[in-house]
This record gives structure tokens, C-alpha cells and sequence, in this order.
């Protein structure tokens, strides 16, 4: 199906990105799968989206596909096993790192596993007797340096589930052992701290419980995580690949992040949503945890620093006004800016911020695209106050005053019922 016979109605018939299912667009397209399912993140999108994006632009190996927001690598770890070259950049250095690690390649499965089993047999042995709440209170004492520096760790766990994580996290920062087996280790752990934490995932952004956890045999929750992390590998290990590359950087400089500018042919990407979601407040304990962040400033400053950016010192820096950066902007948002500043100016400014980035966004994608390059961004719209915001439209006007054209838009999901929010994958080219 070509792209001109896109419907141009909501939920049309005859676009195959359109009334899709949940699991063919978020993130519960991935749960069951190898390696995806390593680390859960609610606002990332499906696999098999990137995939039938990619099936769509009939990529091939000649290709080379960038995710200017790799999240937890589902873009470049889809092109990875589709024997499609590609890159991704990422400004939250957790994110970074699972990206990093989801991407890699694993040659040496044998020294993976000798590696597992002893640091399993030394977590056993260290959290013996911790499932004792007293114990736990007391091991918390004697080993307080140890406790990761997130703000009120007792809100997010209970002392048991602390103690038992305390103790891992101490025979991690002991060991000197190196290599990318270590970051394996590292992936497990941290995808288990959620799980143990009272933290749970009941709507996009995680809440805490109204009750805390029960105590759980914490070990045990990571032997199972790494024997899933094992498993996949194994499957993998066949598989022919392309090379992948996750950088560390600010997507509004694509220019500045990507070395020598190489000459990209795709983008498939879900940017952040204009919807106030803070992904530095979503992955604190795991920023936290094996310190890929030094304090709670640092947080404040990489939240300020993101497309949008509303949590913590950004509010600040929102509270004090934010003015469209040209003409261009100015017009483009003065219809939806003028409207929700009559309810709240702290959101205008949010709006406007948000579309100043993503227009410095499109600028370094055009530099780094190839004639002819082929673009889809999914993206959800929002509301104010009770004031739609058309995002993928108001994207779409950005790039195209870049240089690039609209093939058109797919809305392809309803959220929330009948809210008028929808998710869409807006296509373009250069």
C-alpha cells in the first residue's frame, strides 16, 4: 500500500497504521520478547511498530536508520537483527546505558554464565538472615554508605527488600571485575528494583502503592531476571546482525552529537510527548543506584536540559516565562499558547519550550539526512485545560519548514476513551 492512499480520517480503513491494537504500538509489544523485555519502560513504543515502519520504507541493509531518541534501544535493537545498520543518541545516561547494553553483541555466553553463578552464590551468601526485618534494620546501619542516595529510599522500599538490594549493590561496587559481562550483571539488578520497590506501574508514570510490598526473597527475583537475560542471548547468538551505535547526547544538537555527520536515510523515532512525563523522574532509583548521576542537582539539571522538560528545576526556569525562539514558532503556536495561558502560563511556557526544542530538533535532522531520507516520528497529542494540542500536526509544520514534505499522518490508537487523545506516526521525507 502506497503512502498516497493514506485515509485522512481518524481510525480509517484503508491505512495500515491505523486502528491498531495496544500491543502493536506501545510498550506492551515488547513484554515477551527476547531482550526487549529487559527493562520495562511504559512510554516506550512497540517493536513490532519500528519493524512494519521499517518493512514500510523497505529498508535494507544499504540503509543506515537513526533513533534520535533511543529510550531503551527498541529502534536500534529491532534494526540490529534485520541486518540494518543504525545509530540512536540518548541524553539520560540510564537509558543510555540500557540501550548500550540491550545493542551489543555477546560472543562469549560461557564466561557470562560462569560470571552469573558466582555473583549469585555471593548475593546468597550476603543476604542470608536479611528477610528478618530486624536483621534487615540492622544490616541498613552497619552498611549506610552502601544505601543508594535517591531521596526517602524507605518510601520506594520496605527495609527487607532495601537490605537485600543494599547488599548486592555493595558486592557490585567491591568488584573489580570489568568487562561487558559486568554490565549484564548491572542490566538484571536494575531491572529488578522496581519489581522490589513499592513503586508500581498503574498509570504511565509510576505511583506508589498504598501499601508496601511484602518482603521478597530479592536474590531469587534476580537469578530469574538473569536466567530470562541467558536465555535471550542464547536465542540471539545465531543470528546474523548489523552493527549499532548508542551515543550520548542532546537530540536538540543532532548535528553536534553524530560524528562527521553520516548521512542518514531513515529515521524511526518516538520523541517525548508534550505531556509533561518526566523520564529523569521515572528512572531515579536506577540513576541512583550504580551512580550513573551524582545528586539530586544533577537530575534537576539533565530534567531542564530534556525536550520540554517539567519536573523539578525545570518548573523553575518554565515559571519564569518562555518565549518562542523566532517568528516561526511564535505563529505557528500563538492559536493553542493564547487559550492555555488563560488557564495557566506555567503550561504555555511548557508548550512553547517543548516546540523550541523540537524546532532545534528538525534543524540538526536536516543536516544529517540524506536526499531523499525517509521520516516517522510517533507521537501522541495532548490537552490543557481542556485545550487540544494537535502535536503531530504542529510537528509536522516544523520539519516541513525545514525542507521536508508530509506524506501523511496516521493516527493510530485512541487514549483514554473518549478524551480525544491519540497516538500517531507522522510521516515525512526530505
Amino acid at each position: 500500500m502506497t503512502r498516497a492512499m493514506r485515509s485522512e480520517t481518524l481510525f480509517g480503513p484503508l491505512d495500515p497504521f491505523e486502528n491498531r491494537n495496544t500491543a502493536d504500538v506501545t510498550f506492551k509489544g515488547k513484554l515477551g520478547l527476547p531482550i526487549h523485555r529487559w527493562y520495562r519502560l511504559t512510554p516506550s513504543f512497540s517493536p513490532h511498530l519500528a519493524l512494519d515502519i521499517a518493512e514500510h520504507f523497505a529498508l535494507t541493509s544499504s540503509d543506515y536508520v537513526l533513533d534520535p531518541f533511543s529510550g531503551v534501544g527498541t529502534v536500534p535493537l529491532c534494526m540490529k537483527y534485520e541486518g540494518i545498520p543504525s545509530c540512536s543518541i540518548e541524553l539520560n545516561p540510564y537509558l543510555h546505558f540500557v540501550s548500550t547494553v540491550k545493542t551489543r553483541s555477546y560472543p562469549d555466553l560461557t564466561q557470562i554464565v560462569r560470571y552469573f553463578e558466582d555473583f549469585t552464590r555471593l548475593a546468597r551468601e550476603e543476604t542470608t538472615g536479611l528477610l528478618d526485618e530486624g536483621r534487615a534494620r540492622d544490616y541498613l546501619r552497619e552498611h549506610a554508605r552502601y544505601v543508594p542516595p535517591i531521596h526517602k529510599p524507605e518510601r520506594w522500599w520496605s527495609p527487607i527488600n532495601l537490605s537485600q538490594l543494599v547488599a548486592i549493590r555493595k558486592l557490585m561496587l567491591n568488584h573489580a571485575d570489568t568487562g561487558h559481562h559486568i554490565d549484564l550483571l548491572r542490566m538484571g539488578i536494575l531491572g529488578i528494583l522496581v519489581p522490589a520497590s513499592n513503586a508500581k506501574h498503574n498509570h504511565v508514570s509510576l505511583t506508589f502503592a498504598d501499601e508496601p510490598l511484602p518482603p521478597m526473597d530479592v536474590t531469587e527475583a534476580l537469578c530469574r531476571k538473569l536466567d530470562d537475560i541467558l536465555e535471550d542471548l542464547q536465542g540471539a547468538s545465531h543470528r546474523s546482525s548489523a552493527g549499532v551505535t548508542v551515543y550520548a547526547g542532546n537530540s536538540r544538537d543532532v548535528a553536534g552529537v553524530l560524528p562527521e555527520h553520516p548521512r542518514v536515510s531513515a529515521v524511526i523515532t518516538s520523541p517525548p510527548y508534550p505531556n509533561r512525563f518526566s523520564y529523569a523522574r521515572e528512572t531515579r532509583p536506577h540513576l541512583f543506584f550504580f551512580d550513573f548521576i551524582s545528586s539530586a542537582k544533577a537530575v534537576g539539571l539533565l530534567e531542564t536540559d530534556a525536550i520540554g522538560g517539567t519536573w523539578g528545576k525545570a518548573t523553575s526556569v518554565l515559571s519564569g516565562g518562555v518565549e518562542p525562539m523566532n517568528d516561526m514558532v511564535r505563529d505557528l503556536l500563538a492559536p493553542y499558547t493564547a487559550k492555555i495561558n488563560g488557564s495557566g502560563k506555567l503550561m504555555a511556557s511548557y508548550v512553547t519550550k517543548y516546540f523550541n526544542n523540537m524546532y532545534e530538533h528538525a534543524e540538526g535532522i536536516a543536516k544529517v539526512c540524506q536526499h531523499h531520507a525517509q521520516l516517522a516520528y510517533v507521537i501522541g497529542n495532548s490537552k490543557f485545560y481542556g485545550h487540544p494540542l494537535p502535536s503531530d500536526e504542529l510537528l509536522a509544520r516544523i520539519f516541513c519548514h525545514f525542507g521536508f514534505t508530509l506524506s501523511g499522518i496516521s493516527k493510530m490508537r485512541r487514549r483514554q476513551s473518549k478524551s480525544g487523545l491519540y497516538e500517531a506516526v507522522v510521516f515525512m521525507e526530505q
